[in-house]
Parts: C-alpha cells; structure tokens; sequence
C-alpha cells in the first residue's frame, strides 16, 4: 500500500522546520460515554460492533451509542472459531451471550492460585481453539465435554517442569513455540515431539543463532513471515526480528530501541496495520514500523491531535481499516495516511500571530498573511514542503507585520493590506517591497484589495471607503482615486462576471457594483433581504449563474440577477456558529469554515456534511483552529486558514462514494427495558400487549469512517405517511401506538444522497385490547343475544302475567260478581213471577238484593284497588286495611288496633303479594266477626329479617285445633291456606277454647 503523509509545518519566530506525523488520533472517553477512561481490550465482531473492555465494564459501541453488557473489570474478548465469544475478566474466563449480554464462567486448573488479572491469559491457534496461557505453569485447552480448561485436552505435551510464558501457533512451520522464564523452544506437529535450544536438539536457524538471547517475553509472527522478538534485560527491552524468508535475523528494529526514551517501558505485545505496518505496544511505548524504521506516535502534551497514555493495552484494526489502541486515558483511533493533507501551525511561543488573508498566486504559490508577523509564501505544499517568509516584506516595519488582505495585479506584484492606512507592494522578480501609506485613506485599515479585468486594484478601508488604483501608475496619492463612501467597514469584496464588484459592507449589507462605469447597481439590504443577517456577512462566494452564497451569522442564497436573498432552508443538516469563509471545489461543491469546524455544502442536494479531526481536517480544537479565511490551489487542493492554524488538502480524496451500509437494529427498549434483539429479529412479527404500546428503537449504519456524516431515514407504516428525516442519533421512540400491525422501517443516507443497499425493517403488531378482540365480539354477540333472549322472556312473562291478571279479573268477576248478578237476576225474576207479594216478602227480597249488590260493590273496589300501581307500599296497604277494619268491626262493636313496625311502611309488594295478603287478613275478619264473639282485634305487621309478618289475634271464643277447619269455619281457612301457598309463605293458627285465636303469615320479601 502506497504511504501517504501527513505533513505538520510549525512556525517558530524567525526560523522554520517541519517534521512527518504519520497518524492524527481522535479519542473516545468518559465524554462520549464510555464507562472508564482506563480501557483494557478492543475487540469487533462480525456485525461490526466494537466491544471495549475497561476497568469498569464492558461495553458494545454501534458508531452512535454505547450499550453496557457487562460490569466489572474486563481484559480480554477474542472469538473462537465455533463463534463462541470469550472473556477474561481479571482472573476469572467466561463465555459472553452477545446477544443477551449473559456469562457463563469456564474453571480451569489452577484457578485459586490466580490472585491477579495477569496470570493467565486467552489464546487462539490456527484452527480457532481457545487455550489458556496460565503464566509460569502451564498450557490448557478447553474440553467441550467437560466444559472446563485442561492440559489432559492438549494438542502437544511439554515437560511438566517448563513454566510456560506464552504459546505462540506457528502454522507456516506446522509448529507451536513456547516461551518459558528460561527458554525458547517449540513443539512440532509432525514430531509430536518438543525441541529447546540445547545444542543438538534442532536445527532450526532461530534457535541455533547466537543473536537469540537466553529469554524471549513476547513473540509476535507478522503476515510477512517476520518474528519479531522482546527479550527483557535489566536496562530495559531489547528487540530482535528474525525474517522467516531470509532465514536470518534482521536489522528491521531499527528505531525500536532508539535513545528518546525518558521513562522505563515494557512491551506487551505486537500487532498490525494496513496490511504492512507493525505496531509495538505497551507501557510508555507506542511505535508503528513506517518504511524502514519505527516511529514512535506518542505526541507532546501540547499536540491537540495525538496520543496521550502511559499504557496501552491492546491494538484493533477494524474491518473498515481504522486503528483502534486501547490505553489509559481513554480509546483512540486513526485512520492512519488514508489522506494526503497538510497542516501548517504557528507557534506562538515568542511572538502572537493569526492568519488574516491567503492569496493563491500565478506561480501556484499560496502567500500567507498574517497579523502580527508579516508574510509568508508556501511553494509546494505537497510531497517536499517548503515554506518561507517574505524577508523584503517584513522587513518594512510594524505596519507591514500586520496584513488584512492580499492581492496580485496584472504585472505579478503582491500588494499587501495593512493596518493605519499603509499599502505594500511586493516585486517578486526583484524581491524588493516598497511601503506607501496615503493620506487621504485616514490611516483606517485596508480590508480588502480586488482587481478587475482592467488590471485595477479595488481597496476597501475600514471607515467604509473604495478607492481604486492603476498598477501601471506611480505610486502616489495622485493616482488612488475615491468612488465610493458606504459608512460603514468593508468586509469582504468579490467579483462575480460581468466586472460585477460585490461588496460586503458591515451594518450594511451588500452593494453591487459596475466595475466597468464605477456605477453602483444594486443596494441588498436590512430591508430588501427582509433579515439582519445580511448586515454581518464575512464572504461571497458565486456558484453559478442562478446562485451566490454568502456567509455570517448564517448562510445565505442570492439570485445574482433579482438580487432576491434567502436565508432560510438554504441547507440541511446542522450548521451552529459563524461561518467566515466560503470556497468552491472542482465538483461544484461549497466548502464553509466556521466557528464549529469545516463542511461540505451540495448546492443542489442541499446535504451538509461535517468534517473533523477524524477526516484529518484539524479545524475545531479551541480557538487557535477556528478557519476564517480560505484560497483555492490551482492543484484543485483547498487550504482553510484562521488564527494560528493553516490546512491544505484535496477535496476529492473527501468524497463519501461508497455507500453506506444496511442499518442494523441495535436495540429494543420496551418500558425501558432491552428485549434481546436477535430473538426480536428471528420472529417473523413482534407481539405487543397494548399495555406495552411505548417503545424505543436503537439503530445504526454500524460504520466507524463515516459514521458523523450518514444521516438516516425511518418510517412507520400504518402511522407514517413519508419516510422522516433523522439527522442527529440512531433512536426513535414510539409512546402510546394504538393497535393494528406497523411495519418500522430505516435506510441510512450518505451525503451524495445514495441509499443503504437495503431497507432494514421490523414488523409489529400491537394487540388490541381484550374489548377488540374476536372473541370479546363473539362473547358480546353471545351476550346481547342472551340480552335481548332475556327481554323477550320478561315481555313474554310480561304478556303472560298481564294474561294471567286478565283471567284471574275474569274470574274474580264472575266469581264475585257474577254470582252476585245471579242472585240478583233471581231474586228479580221470583218477585216478577209472584202476582202478589206481602210487603214482609217484598222486603226480605230487597234486602238480600240491597246486601249481594253490596257485596258486589266492596269485590269491585278491591279489586280495583289491587291492581292500582299507587297502592304498592305497605303503608297504603295498611291504610287499606285498617278502612276495611272499620267497616266490618266497628257495626259488630268489636274494638281493633294496628301494631305496625316502622320498617314495613316504605317496602313494596307486588300486586298479586298485596292482594293475597288482604284477602287473608279479609277473611280472617269475615271469621272473627262470623265465629269469634270477641272484643278486641289485634293486627300487627312486623319485618324479621327477610320475611314479613302479618298476626291477627281476637280474644274471642276460641276453638279446639283438633276440629277441622270447614267443621270449625267452613272453607276459609283452607283458602287462607292457599292464599298463603302463593305467597310462598307460612300461616299457622294457634287457638284454644275460651282463650282466643291468633293467626300468623310468614313470607318473603321480594
């Protein structure tokens, strides 16, 4: 792979050096959410999830979020080949669920001799088994049948008085080399024997070299078959590579036991990089193999954009290509020289400056002005970087240290801006400069110097006058002459075609010149553009013929030709803080640099893509990295400068052409709580209760390159009708879906607008609520047609009692009634018959008609008064009573009294209870009156419980209980009896001779 630099250029006062930095690192940390800055291992899976074992725990990053999977130490995480993921977690060893985040802790022999987390540790050969180095004691395979480590499960035997190191597979040679406190040795697959380095006992030319020092600590076989050896001495480490190929020991160390060591350090182990790179690691050491040397990485405190630990422990290139070390401040990761950019810093150690103009000039060189410390001229500022500075410019004097803006004329000289009012000019055939400041600019700042067609300087003051300027005219106030006065400090002036002068005026807006008539055409202003933002523009930047770009508070759209100004949608995507300077790219794309870093802007897709430390654009670190101004090399390379800080790259090695990968649901949180997802994605549709109706998705476009600039799209259907743009996170949460069945779906988006290949999706039906089931349906079909079932059988027995009251007035009507007319009818018909009647016959038929019609009358109104609704209560049933008391007693002189108990006097009664209850209590008085002979009635109506009472007691005659009742008082007692059945009661009669009788009704209470 062809090796890219990346080039750093620090500045010092007067003299320069540069020196190469292969890597710039980016770190996550506490900040960004991991559980300890104290990381320990680094692993990625086949997802792509990282997994990041720290002093605290153990974590899975997705690019977006971090998810806890376990708490607690945890050193190392490999993956067998059967797909079993393994942990070691101080001194214990366990298999991680990855899905469910579950342990399964393993024994091994051993085991409660281990007090400390470095005593034993996890291995892989060739074939993918997992072993387990237990230092200074011996090599242990894992036994799937009994579930635990064991030497009995070795592929290879070793002397049981060897106190093993390390074991290192060497499938090349079909070998395993073991490293012991005292010896290098192997053991050979084919042999099935072991071989030390006892004279005599193999051949090999690594133990037979007398270069092998007596005890390796670490052994590391890279893809280029070289054996790269750590052999520990009292002074420190030594290094040692053997080359596999050449059969011989090597001088490819070199730079590895190099003299800048200031503190004791220890190598822990060996990894690789971009396919031909060998990283060291280990206690105060970091060094990666870049051509024929190591370098170390380790950077200065004061370096913004290195690597700071005292440890590390682990190194992981992903499958993405990015370096991941694992250390004690925190993980790190690089993507190495992917990119070609330069850096250029200025120390500000012995003397203040920031960059203030960039003018790319004919000759392809960038100058650099600067406030504080003159001019500056980049003349290649690719492969060999040579940056010098303009020695006759600066050496004009303060006012010439401190430069606002650079301009080239037509005769190739560089005029130079600056502050009080002075003018340089810089010849660069003769290299001589010349100072000129004019009276009649009122020693206010140059901020701005253009040339148009005709070769004439523009220069823009800071009390808001234009004055322009022949080069081909002597140099003297004579020859400046003033065209315009805009009140207010020029900022920035830009010629768009057509010798149209743009100019920016602070507080102002925007005024739009004819360069050719010194005519001003257009005044875009507070109130034409309808927003103040165009009163604070920092840069212009034309794009086309329907398109200018302006840049302040916010970034703006222009129409070149309606002047109409937009403020508003101009772009998506998140763009905080100032934005200073605007730069177009060969393809057509915008390039900002603002107070949060540098963007890409697409002027047709309208997409916003953020660029950081991560890409290699060092822009945002504090305010000495803020780029405020910008030139474009003719290289098509852009260089975006401000304060102290200067970077060149080329745009098109930014291209974000691949697309993004599918997205991967990472997560399922219901009522804040994870549901395993691999289970969730199994299932063909996830079942949720409707109680559980409030959930989270997690998901991620799992890619650690890109991961700041994939936005994504997600849409419910069956809620959503287009697909919803998520610029910032990988979550959405759902509160409150009713029921039915949703399809979730989410595609990730790059910033040329191509789609993840696929549409991730998740299919869920939320359950309707039992009342909107089938089954409730059916139960309540069932239920109203038991309902209206039960109506029908009430109406029907409704029709039937009204029947059965029709028949029983039927009845009664000829019963009491209809007997009676036919006594009447003849009693009538004999007086008509006799032709004669005495007057005594005559009365005696009278009075019986006069009684039966009588009698008549009274089964009349009671059975109209048993039927009336008003009478239901037992008050007016009482009432009822005590009336028919009256009128049967009170003739026979028989005194009566009512005992009525309070509680009786609201219950109703039906209206067949109340009649059967009167009648009996009727025809108790019928008996009284016919056969008692008594004085004195008592009736009382009382409530025990749910039963009502009715007592009737006389003091009358009496009679023996023995008697039959139609013997004693004919059939009414047997029709009390009845009356009593009906009511579903009991009557009893209780009597003695001379003594009186009483009887009692019993019966329940509806």
């Amino acid at each position: 792979m062809i090796f890219r630099a990346l080039l750093i250029v620090i500045f010092l006062l007067a003299s320069r050096y540069s020196h190469g930095q292969s890597y710039i690192f980016n770190r996550l940390s506490i900040g960004e959410g991991l559980l300890s800055n104290h990381v320990l291992c680094v692993w990625q899976d086949k997802t792509g999830y990282l997994w990041i074992g720290t002093q605290s725990g153990l974590q899975r990053f997705d690019g977006l979020n971090f998810r806890t999977a376990m708490e607690g130490r945890v050193d190392q995480v490999l993956e067998d080949g059967s797909g079993k993921v393994w942990i070691r977690a101080g001194s214990r060893i366990g298999i991680l669920n990855v899905h469910d985040f579950s342990v399964r802790y393993v024994a091994y022999e051993g085991s409660k001799e281990v007090y400390g987390p470095f005593k034993v540790w996890l291995r892989k050969d060739e074939s993918g088994r997992v072993f387990l180095v237990h230092v200074g004691k011996n090599c242990q395979y894992y036994d799937k049948e009994r579930g635990s480590f064991s030497r009995r499960n070795n592929p290879f035997s070793l002397p049981d008085s060897l106190p093993v190191i390390d074991v290192v597979p060497d499938p090349r040679l079909d070998r395993y080399w073991v490293l012991s406190r005292n010896d290098l040795g192997y053991w050979d697959k084919k042999t099935k024997r072991y071989y030390s380095r006892s004279p005599g006992e193999s051949s090999d030319p690594i133990l037979g070299s007398p270069l092998l020092p007596p005890a390796i600590a670490r052994l590391h076989i890279d893809r280029k078959n070289r054996y790269w050896m750590v052999a520990g001495r009292p002074a420190g480490s030594s290094f040692f590579c053997f080359d596999g190929n050449k059969g011989k020991f090597s001088g490819d160390t070199l730079g590895m036991n190099g003299p800048d060591h200031d503190a004791p350090f220890e190598v822990y182990g060996f990894g690789s990089f971009e396919d031909s790179v060998t990283v060291a690691y280990g206690q105060n050491y970091l060094r990666a193999r870049t051509g024929k040397s190591f370098a170390d990485l380790r950077s200065p405190v004061s370096n913004p954009y290195g690597i700071h630990f005292n440890v590390v422990t682990s190194v992981l290139q992903d499958r993405e290509g990015i370096l991941w070390v694992a250390t004690d401040n925190g993980l790190y990761y690089t993507s190495g020289t992917r990119n070609q950019y330069t850096h250029i810093l200025f120390s500000q150690e012995k003397k203040r400056s920031v960059i203030s103009s960039l003018l790319v000039g004919r000759q392809n060189k960038l100058w650099i002005g600067t406030w504080g410390r003159g001019a500056f001229v980049l003349s290649n500022e690719f492969n060999n970087v040579h940056v010098e500075p303009v020695a006759a410019l600066n050496r004009l004097g303060d006012p010439a240290q401190r430069i606002m803006s650079l301009c080239e004329d037509a005769f190739g000289n560089i005029w130079a801006g600056c502050d009080l009012g002075y003018l340089a000019r810089y010849n660069g055939g003769r290299e001589t400069a010349v100072l000129f400041k004019p009276g009649m600019f009122e020693s206010s700042e140059i901020r701005q110097i253009a040339a148009d067609r005709a070769g004439r300087l523009w220069i823009g003051l800071q009390n808001g006058d234009v004055w322009t300027y022949d080069p081909a005219l002597p140099l003297v106030e004579a020859s400046f002459r003033k065209v315009f006065s805009f009140g207010g400090p020029v900022s920035r002036m830009v010629f768009l075609p057509g010798d149209r002068l743009w100019v920016a005026v602070s507080g102002k807006g925007i005024l739009v010149i004819d360069a050719q008539n010194d005519r001003l055409l257009e005044t875009i202003d507070i109130q034409k553009a309808a927003t103040s933002d165009i009163a604070g523009l920092r840069d212009i930047m034309p794009v086309n013929d329907t398109l200018v770009l302006v840049a302040g508070e916010h970034l703006g759209a222009i129409h070149p030709k309606t002047y109409r100004a937009n403020f508003e949608n101009v772009h998506t995507g998140s763009l905080n803080g100032t934005i200073f300077a605007l730069l177009k790219d060969q393809d057509q794309n915008v390039w900002l640099g603002g107070a949060s870093g540098i963007y890409k802007f697409n002027p047709v897709t309208k997409a916003l893509t953020k660029y950081s430390q991560q890409d290699g654009l060092l822009t945002i670190h504090n305010n000495s990295y803020v780029p405020e101004r910008s030139a474009g090399l003719k290289s098509g390379r852009l260089a975006f400068g401000g304060n102290q800080h200067l970077v060149i790259f080329d745009p098109a090695e930014y291209k974000t052409a691949r697309r993004p990968p599918d997205v991967t649901i990472t997560g399922f949180q219901l009522n804040n709580r994870y549901l395993p997802v691999d289970s969730l994605l199994r299932s063909e549709t996830i079942l949720l209760p409707y109680t559980h109706n409030s959930f989270r998705i997690d998901f991620a476009a799992i890619s650690f390159s890109d991961r700041e600039r994939i936005t994504y799209e997600y849409k419910m259907e069956g809620l959503d009708e287009a697909w919803v743009p998520l610029v910032k996170g990988g979550q959405v949460n759902y509160n409150f879906l009713p029921d039915g069945r949703y399809r979730f779906m989410v595609r990730a988006k790059n910033e040329q607008g191509d789609y993840s290949p696929a549409i991730t999706h998740l299919n869920m039906r939320i359950r309707p609520p039992f009342w909107k089931t089938i089954w409730f349906f059916l139960l309540m079909a069932v239920f109203t047609g038991c309902v209206l079932f039960y109506f029908h059988r009430l109406r029907l027995q409704k029709l039937l009692h009204i029947e059965k009251v029709r028949n029983r007035l039927a009845r009664d009507l000829h019963d009491d009634m209809g007997s009676t007319l036919s006594t009447i009818n003849i009693l009538s018909s004999i007086a008509l018959q006799q032709k004669s009647l005495d007057a005594e016959k005559s009365k005696k038929y009278l009075d019986t008609i006069n009684q039966s019609t009588h009698q008549m009358m009274e089964a009349m109104d009671d059975i109209v008064w048993s039927i009336n609704p008003g009478n239901d209560s037992i008050g007016k049933m009482v009432a009822r009573m005590k009336e028919t008391a009256g009128s049967v007693l009170e003739p026979k002189q028989i005194d009566y009294r009512f005992e009525t108990d309070p509680r009786v006097s609201e219950l109703h009664l039906s209206m067949e209870a109340r009649r059967e209850i009167f009648l009996i209590f009727k025809e108790a008085l019928n008996n009284i009156v016919k056969y008692a002979g008594c004085s004195l009635v008592v009736v009382g109506l009382s409530k025990k419980g749910t039963e009502l009472m009715l007592t009737i007691t006389d003091d009358g005659v009496g009679f023996t209980e023995t008697q039959t009742a139609s013997t004693v008082r004919g059939n009414g007692m047997k029709n009390m009896q009845n009356r009593a059945g009906n009511l579903k009661g009991r009557l009893t009669v209780v009597s003695e001779p001379g003594k009186g009788t009483a009887i009692s009704l019993l019966m329940p209470i509806a």
